[in-house]
């Protein structure tokens, strides 16, 4: 059995960025289509918004200066001259003396300045009167007071949210140019991995690994590939990654920890280079890179647990990229309440709930299952530390799910 050459999470990082070159290509596609998607140029606005004067609320239309001297006492007479609905167009413009109905959101007639709210009126079927004067533009919205037309609105590398993709289409745009999705091919290695339909034999294990991730690369928005599982042979892991070699990253699991029945290495020599092979960090020390024409490869540890955290903390920020994103970990301070011990000489990454201002560990094991399920954070703990106790401050990177 060989030892594995250990590099430190920085320098894996590090070795990565150096040996990957980033050529997103773009598309088009249409604003019905564009959730998750990543924009690969800035929105400048076709229109003002609004497009129109609009009436903030229901009231009339009216020339300001024919209100100035409108009292309790002394109220001002206008005659009212028409209704003007949300969705519909004045027909007459105001002139001195002159009033028209306006709905919230209507347009408000030229010649109009203001709107004067209905409670400071009293409808007299021909005419209005008001009991007190209104500002130049008072309760209406002026033509390009939200949005102008020719502002940017969103920036190159923004991800499509709901709320982006609402904004768009009140804009009237009707297709984008965005980063193409990455293709990404998903799979477990082992020969005791069956999936959750077969039959639970004595010593087998349902999948976690490639549900897991490839729901959340689904989620991301990106097009995956879950290619299922490879036995522990050789020949099988070598015929998933030929399956994937299309993908611009493979992300397998299991198998690369150099046990005697460990084929990925083998695999990923014939079918690419091998660049990394092992990062001093718990969990997660036997975690591979390699290289095939451009296209990622990464090998996560078989446990799910450890699959989970090394695709969190080292896999993701490089799907961020492959998406177009600029897009760093969240990374936030909380405080430990319960004293955890740690392993001198390697980096750890340790799940954990987060409750207010304190984190507190869930870590059950690597082979556990449900610590994942539990995590909200991962905490960052130094190579050179023995405990961290309770009380002390821990960086924690903030998990979106």
């Amino acid at each position: 059995m060989k030892f594995l050459q250990l590099e430190t999470y920085e320098e894996a990082i590090n070795i990565i960025n150096k040996t990957i070159s980033l050529d997103i290509k773009s598309e088009d596609t249409p604003l019905i289509s564009s959730l998750n998607r990543v924009l690969a140029e800035d929105i400048v606005s076709p229109i003002n918004v609004p497009h129109y004067p609009k009436s903030q609320m229901d009231g009339f239309a009216v020339r300001s200066e024919d209100t100035f001297e409108a009292s309790e006492n002394s109220p001002v007479k206008l005659r009212l001259i028409e209704s003007v609905n949300a969705g519909s167009s004045p027909k007459y413009s105001t002139k001195k003396g002159k009033c028209s109905y306006v709905a919230t959101g209507a347009p408000v007639p030229e010649g109009a300045d203001s709107v004067v709210m209905i409670e400071n009126t009293q409808n007299l079927g021909k005419y209005i009167t008001l009991t007190r004067g209104v500002t130049p533009g008072e309760n209406i919205m002026k033509i390009g007071y939200d949005i102008k037309k020719g502002s940017r609105i969103l920036s190159k590398n923004t991800l499509i949210t709901p709320r982006i993709l609402g904004l768009l289409s009140g804009l009237g745009i009707q297709k984008l140019t965005v980063y193409r999705k990455p293709k990404i091919g998903v799979f477990s290695t082992g020969n005791e991995i069956i999936m959750p339909w077969d039959k639970l034999d004595y010593g087998k294990t349902y999948d976690v690994n490639s549900f897991y991730i490839s729901s959340k690369l689904d989620k991301l928005g990106c097009d995956t590939y879950n290619l299922g599982i490879a036995r522990d042979t050789k020949e099988e892991i070598l015929s998933k990654l030929n399956e994937a070699k299309n993908c611009d990253i493979i992300i397998l699991s299991a198998g690369a920890s150099k046990g005697e029945r460990d084929f990925v290495e083998e695999a990923l020599k014939s079918f690419g280079e091998l660049i990394i092979h092992g990062i001093s960090i718990k969990p997660g020390k036997p975690t591979l890179f390699g290289m095939r024409n451009n296209k990622l490869i990464f090998g996560l540890p078989g446990h799910p647990t450890s699959s989970f955290v090394i695709f969190n903390v080292l896999v993701l920020p490089f799907i961020y990229k492959m998406m177009g994103l600029q897009k760093e970990l969240e990374i936030k301070k909380f405080i430990l309440n319960e004293r955890i011990y740690s392993t001198r000489g390697r980096k750890d990454f340790l799940p954990v709930m987060i409750k207010g201002e304190e984190v507190s560990s869930v870590f059950r094991g690597s082979g556990a299952i449900s610590s994942f399920l539990k995590a909200e954070g991962i905490a960052i703990i130094e190579e050179n530390t023995e405990f961290v106790d309770k009380g002390e401050e821990l960086e924690v990177i903030v998990l979106e799910d």
